[in-house]
């Protein structure tokens, strides 16, 4: 990622705060390529560096340099020069050479801090088995709280991943048309973020007749990232959930649109949604929680005769879900947290749903839309 020395040290100085906080002697961050929840960006965020295959590991330590492991000399030898990290060496064996590592400073009774989710069970038999005196330290929701703690470049860089995000949508509607599969306009959405350099995208699609009636609906949500050789009908509804991946950082837009005529019932429950949108909005602000958030939406949605249920969005930063929103998410929100907000809209037998929404950006004043693209329904 394109960020400068001073985020750098500023990463690396919270890191080395929370170490000491701990009476930690080391902290150990595993990266790997999956689309994270959470836990898989805390080696992102120390490096700078994107993992392209395989797993990696960064031991980091109160005083002196940090160390990192790759896999390979090409890995390893691209990282040095595009990193926050200058010491990269290669390891087949990342756990058997991280335990080397602390044993040849001397760290074997002591605490180091890990995240107990990327460590599979036979290697921390292992490192138990190596290091019977280290205590080894659960420090994810202290290290997210450093993520979350965003520094102007991070949100320059979640800005810019937003206009991804409408050009994608601005590009899809001005091609959906009958006739065109969701292959077609998945194709669309992720060649306006590549073309403006997005490393990766996150695309779901689903398109068919939406109806409240369920025996009627062949509108189906999507929960994988997938779209099909189906062609668009007129009277179809197209739902596009757009999530380019830029320097690092995710955004989210949800949309959905309808083909050659209105659709009443598309209408009625899009206008829910989108209310139920701005009545969590004076709630996503400094010193609020998203589960003000989430209250506010659910006494609307009811309100309207209509049901709230999960998913209903999730903080997003380095990972894509950092956390959800939800009713039980009540950490306290603060400037430069960036939330995709996206309630999903059941009927009352909750045969049938909707969701749409939008990443929105927590300033030191309340909220902030990160995109430009209408909420309106569209008819294309």
């Amino acid at each position: 990622m394109h960020l400068t020395n001073g985020e750098r040290e500023r990463r690396f100085e919270a890191l080395r705060g929370l170490i000491r906080k701990e009476n930690l002697q080391a902290f150990i961050a595993i990266g790997d390529v999956t689309v994270g929840t959470g836990f898989y960006g805390d080696f992102r965020y120390f490096t700078n560096k994107r993992v392209i295959f395989g797993r990696q590991l960064l031991l980091f330590f109160p005083e002196g340099s940090p160390i990192a492991l790759a896999g390979s000399n090409i890995s390893s030898q691209g990282n040095q020069s595009s990193s926050f990290i200058k010491d990269w060496r290669v390891s087949s064996d990342f756990i058997g050479d991280a335990i080397a590592i602390l044993q040849s400073k001397g760290l074997t009774e002591c605490r180091v801090g890990v995240n107990m989710e990327m460590i599979s069970a036979a290697s921390y038999i292992r490192m138990k088995e190596m290091l019977p005196k280290v205590q080894w330290v659960e420090m994810q929701p202290q290290v997210l709280d450093i993520r979350h703690n965003r520094g102007e470049e991070e949100v320059a860089i979640q800005k810019e991943c937003a206009r991804m995000c409408d050009a994608g949508f601005d590009a899809a509607v001005k091609m959906i048309k009958p006739g065109v599969t969701e292959y077609e306009i998945a194709a669309e959405i992720e060649y306006q973020a590549r073309k403006r350099g997005a490393e990766e995208h996150f695309t779901l699609i689903a398109s068919g007749k939406f109806s409240l009636n369920e025996a009627k609906n062949s509108f189906f949500l999507p929960y994988a990232p997938m779209a099909a050789s189906r062609r668009i009908e007129k009277g179809d509804s197209v739902l596009m959930e757009i999530t380019p991946r830029y320097e690092g950082y995710w955004t989210q837009l949800v949309r959905t649109v309808t083909v050659g005529e209105s659709n009443e019932d598309l209408v009625k429950i899009h206008k829910v949604c989108v209310g139920a949108i701005q009545e969590a909005l004076p709630f996503l602000k400094p010193g609020s929680t998203i589960a003000k958030a989430v209250a506010a939406m659910e006494v609307y949605t009811k309100d309207n005769g209509f049901v709230l249920n999960p998913p209903l969005g999730h903080v997003c930063g380095i990972d894509l879900v950092d956390e959800r929103v939800s009713k039980t998410n009540t950490k306290v929100l603060t400037p430069g947290v960036t939330v995709i907000v996206h309630p999903t809209i059941y009927t009352s037998d909750k045969k049938v749903s909707f969701f749409c929404g939008e990443t929105y950006l927590i300033t030191e004043k309340g909220c902030e839309k990160m995109m430009t693209t209408t909420d309106k329904n569209l008819t294309v």
